[in-house]
């Protein structure tokens, strides 16, 4: 990938306007939407992964490290070129799990791109009436370290939807080196959540980048206790303020996990990093639309609810796009 004056420009914009990620965002300016140089820092092509070339693909990184030899892991990369979802590689069809009705229907390949959606349709499942159906893929393949990337367009409604790029375990897989590990999550990207911040008193902007992890740790009678952003924030909480709205273009989002580190980057940037304390049981890649308010109420640990008299179809359908999604290992 060539680089040209617009991504000196970029990076300039990034260091010097909002190149900081805090868990306190009250002394960060308001930014307006600016994708001066997008083509060059976000890959607008797709540097050949079904070109025919024998040139793989590398990590969109400003500043690459010369002695990481990264290789692209084909089973959890995908340009979205052909015309159905690729079944080999990826889960469409997964199971409801309370309001996050999730349906193949809502995951379609077009013209390149992957879609998920989010529409607006009445249903009733196990006695509880929904409002919305979602979309989510997730590799077939699980993965603990590596580089993962993927370039996306966020969805045209907020608030309400939360459209996300992560890694989580299946609450079953263990690793004997960290035994009291039962789950683990890194959030790449969550974009649009317009979650209540106490530190602003006020919802978060659509230009809010979250960043964060979650995980369940064992105590020695086996009962588990969860690790999370609003009640350990020193280890799960990090979020950018982007200044260019996710909704209007596509962006570059990737992290790097590593027995040490995990590393957030934005466009190539580093926007954020966390000692690896706990995140080390196999993952699945996930792409995935869910709810967020109005539309859901939180209740108990992990619970949601629909909430319907917030129930519209304004703004519905709608859908993040995804250009790519490329994961890569350390070669041996």
């Amino acid at each position: 990938m060539t680089i040209t004056a617009s991504v000196i420009l970029s990076s300039l914009i990034y260091a010097c306007v909002c190149f900081s990620l805090q868990s306190n965002e009250q002394d960060q300016p308001e930014h307006s939407s600016d994708s001066a140089g997008l083509a060059a820092v976000t890959g607008e092509d797709k540097d050949g992964m079904n070109d025919g070339s024998n040139q793989q693909p590398r990590p969109l990184l400003q500043r690459p490290d010369a002695s990481k030899n990264w290789v692209l892991d084909l089973e959890l990369s995908d340009d979205f070129d052909s015309p159905n979802v690729d079944a080999i590689r990826w889960i469409a069809d997964m199971r409801p799990w309370g309001e996050r009705s999730w349906t193949p229907d809502n995951v379609v390949q077009k013209d390149g791109k992957l879609l998920i959606r989010a529409t607006h349709e009445r249903h009733r499942r196990r006695g509880t009436e929904y409002f919305y159906k979602l979309g989510i893929l997730q590799s077939q393949k699980k993965v603990t370290y590596g580089y993962f990337e993927a370039r996306i367009k966020g969805c045209s409604r907020f608030p309400g939807l939360c459209p996300a790029f992560w890694l989580y375990s299946n609450g079953y897989d263990r690793n004997p080196n960290y035994p009291e590990v039962a789950y683990c999550e890194i959030d790449i990207v969550e974009m649009l959540q317009g979650l209540y911040e106490p530190a602003l008193e006020r919802e978060t902007k659509p230009n809010r980048i979250d960043c964060n992890l979650h995980c369940r740790l064992l105590d020695g009678n086996g009962n588990e206790r969860w690790i999370r952003p609003n009640d350990s924030p020193q280890v799960c909480k990090h979020f950018w303020n982007a200044p260019w709205d996710p909704r209007e273009d596509f962006h570059v989002y990737g992290c790097e996990n590593t027995p040490e580190k995990i590393t957030w980057y934005i466009d190539g940037i580093e926007v954020a990093s966390q000692k690896n304390r706990y995140w080390h049981l196999p993952m699945s890649v996930t792409l995935t639309m869910e709810l967020r308010p109005p539309f859901i109420d939180w209740v108990g640990v992990d619970g949601r609810v629909p909430v319907e008299i917030a129930t519209t179809a304004e703004g519905f359908p709608t859908e993040m796009v995804v250009d790519y999604v490329r994961c890569w290992s350390l070669a041996d």
